[in-house]
């Protein structure tokens, strides 16, 4: 796993809040599908109350954890400790969990009102608890008035809610999302994100969800665990994650980032190509270092004539627009950067392909990770 070659702010230091006491922990844990090393000695503590989301790409083990947590997959080796009870041996009907599968799982023969109701069914509750209950949650999800409809008479979003609701129903201590929100779209997406972040906060429920959406783990954690290849890369706060990460994988795949292979030249600063960067991250790393260079989009700022850093004229080769922002592809004086301004800023800049600009780059947001060669 890539380590920063400066040194960087823990989470503490970046603003994280305080430790609490652990709700959940995940000691040493493996897990193999025959030769497949799915899960790889991983560790992780979830205090009481935390939203957590495990992010990464595809085959890199975060919905193998969240099944291993829930005794769907149990692990090979290491412990698994919730609310200070050893489950690690437990099948999924003796642990304390309620989920919310992707695909929503919902029965399609019973109503809203019976899918939320059927665990409490399952338990012997009393009808009249029943209804209370289901009641109490479908006003709680906004689906009051849904309660006689079945799935398939609902909209995506709809019978997520429903799922959440079910989820709920018998006051688990955990509650697992399994890419909950992945089928829908972008708007019914991160409205229901922002929901679903209400609705924890309310509840104070411990919470972990798997997403390979980086915006919505930023925008939803309390702490993000970035995995990659079966281990964990990565746990931090959002803004440490992004700000601060730990590897260069951990660089690339949360949010953009523009790369470009460079040498130290002496303290604070580093050659890319033909361009000499200044960059405090090269403090006391010995000259003739290899590294790679990261820098945020954001991070590379036009027409800024009282930021200190490098400047470098560039001229424009592309735009994207995305609305309220704009993403302008530039050639800076043979680097090949890309930058993101506000709208107000593309307008008051008059950015389009073939203008010639300058930009700077502050010696401060320039990240150094190790290169090989």
């Amino acid at each position: 796993m890539d380590t920063p070659v400066a040194p960087r702010l823990t989470a503490a230091a970046a603003g994280a809040p305080p430790a609490a006491e652990p709700y959940l922990a995940v000691e040493r844990v493996t897990k193999r599908f025959g030769s497949f090393v799915a899960l790889d000695d991983v560790s992780l503590t979830v205090g009481r109350g935390e939203f957590v989301c495990f992010l990464g790409p595809s085959g890199c083990g975060k919905t193998t954890l969240l099944r291993a947590i829930a005794g769907l997959d149990p692990q090979d080796e290491g412990r698994i400790i919730q609310a200070g009870r050893d489950i690690s041996a437990l099948p999924p009907g003796a642990r304390d969990f309620g989920i919310v599968f992707q695909s929503y799982a919902l029965f399609p023969n019973m109503t809203v009102s019976a899918n939320v109701g059927y665990g409490l069914v399952s338990l012997g509750r009393r009808r009249q608890e029943i209804e209370a209950r289901v009641r109490e949650l479908l006003a709680l999800v906004g689906l009051a008035d849904q309660a006689r409809k079945y799935p398939a008479q609902l909209s995506g979003g709809q019978q997520q809610r429903v799922a959440l609701a079910r989820a709920i129903a018998m006051d688990p201590g955990l509650l697992l999302l399994d890419e909950p929100l992945s089928a829908l779209d972008a708007l019914v997406r991160a409205h229901l994100r922002e929901e679903i972040k209400a609705l924890q906060r309310r509840l104070g429920i411990t919470t972990i969800m798997v997403t390979h959406d980086q915006e919505e783990a930023l925008s939803i954690a309390d702490r993000v665990v970035v995995m990659n290849r079966g281990r964990i890369e990565q746990v931090g706060t959002p803004d440490a994650v992004y700000r601060h990460p730990d590897s260069l994988f951990v660089a690339g795949f949360v949010g953009r980032m523009n790369s470009l292979p460079g040498v130290v030249t002496d303290a604070g600063a580093v050659q890319v190509g033909q361009v000499r960067l200044a960059a405090d991250a090269a403090g006391g790393l010995a000259a003739g270092t290899r590294v790679q260079v990261c820098l945020r989009p954001e991070d590379v700022l036009p027409e800024d004539a009282l930021h200190p850093g490098t400047r470098l004229g560039a001229t424009v080769r592309g735009i994207e627009y995305l609305g309220s922002i704009a993403r302008a592809a530039l050639d800076a004086q043979g680097l090949p950067l890309t930058v993101e301004v506000q709208d107000t800023a593309l307008r008051r800049l008059q950015l389009r392909p073939g203008a010639a600009i300058e930009v700077v780059v502050p010696p401060d947001r320039v990240l150094l990770f190790p290169r090989e060669a």
